[in-house]
């Protein structure tokens, strides 16, 4: 299974919606969780269709502030669960139907004085015993202070109340694979600060339903939040994915050694197998 969570920071953009298209193009993630929409419903459904995804649940945003969406894939069994201005659950059965699955989108609020009463959320959405649960995105929170460059350190109590609602919801930080920070206000000099604010967490129920949870944090441009890519899957299910279908590159045609190999392997065949046999052999040789 793969999801992508992603502070969007408005789908108003369209540089930032090509790159959504690129991701979810190239990753196929088979649940995208967008926070920070800054749209309603009519126009992330618009941009659903863009992104070949055919459910959603959308929370509008107020104004030009806010906004979450949940998209997800035809062949995905999933129902909303729960939603609300701060996240949005989806309860996911398997094919058999004979287990479930919550996955939460979240999204903390950026303003400190509210941000207790999004922990209180965090508590109310844990699931019932046994249930596997993920919950990702922007939490706008740090455990530690080694989560974070420039600026001033955060108080304490601040981060301890995070960890504390983590500990209630018996959840754990799922790591991540690439930059430690995945926020940055794009500022020069000594103004310049970046922080690990979007994260995936899972309980011991989930963590037992898959052998492996990677959390990979993904380069980006047009927004100043990185896109969160989680892939969970268990080593039987990765045995069974397909080989991946070569493709040829015109790009490979301006070098003078693939033209080499090309024209060695095509002429090493002739005369050992019939006209087809040549073509299926020297494209399956040149490949390699």
């Amino acid at each position: 299974m793969k999801l992508l969570a992603w502070n969007y920071r408005g789908l108003g953009n369209p540089r930032t919606v090509r790159e959504l298209h690129l991701l979810v193009k190239e990753k196929v993630p088979q649940v995208v969780f967008i926070s920070e929409t800054k749209c309603n419903r009519e126009r992330v459904e618009k941009i659903r269709n863009i992104l070949g995804l055919t459910h959603s649940f959308v929370v509008d945003s107020r104004g030009k502030s806010g906004g979450l969406a949940m998209l997800w894939s035809e062949n995905t069994n999933a129902s909303l669960f729960s939603y609300s201005r701060h996240h949005i659950s989806l309860e996911l059965l398997s094919e058999e139907g004979a287990s479930k699955c919550h996955v939460t989108g979240f999204y903390g609020d950026s303003v400190v004085e509210k941000r207790r009463a999004c922990w209180d959320l965090l508590r109310v959405l844990r699931p019932e015993s046994n249930c596997p649960w993920l919950c990702m995105g922007d939490f706008n929170e740090l455990l530690s202070n080694e989560e974070k460059y420039g600026a001033a350190d955060r108080p304490f109590l601040q981060m301890e109340r995070f960890r504390e609602a983590l500990d209630e919801c018996e959840l754990s930080d799922l790591g991540f694979i690439g930059s430690r920070f995945t926020w940055s206000n794009k500022m020069e000099g000594r103004a310049f600060i970046k922080e690990r604010l979007d994260r995936a967490f899972g309980n011991s129920s989930w963590c037992n339903m898959f052998d492996t949870s990677s959390v990979y944090v993904l380069p980006v441009i047009a927004s100043d939040h990185a896109p969160l890519l989680v892939h969970c899957f268990n080593s039987q299910e990765e045995q069974q994915v397909h080989k991946r279908v070569s493709r040829y590159e015109a790009l490979w045609s301006k070098k003078q050694d693939c033209k080499d190999i090309i024209k060695r392997t095509w002429v090493s065949l002739r005369g050992r197998y019939s006209s087809l046999k040549i073509v299926q052999s020297a494209l399956a040789s040149s490949m390699v």
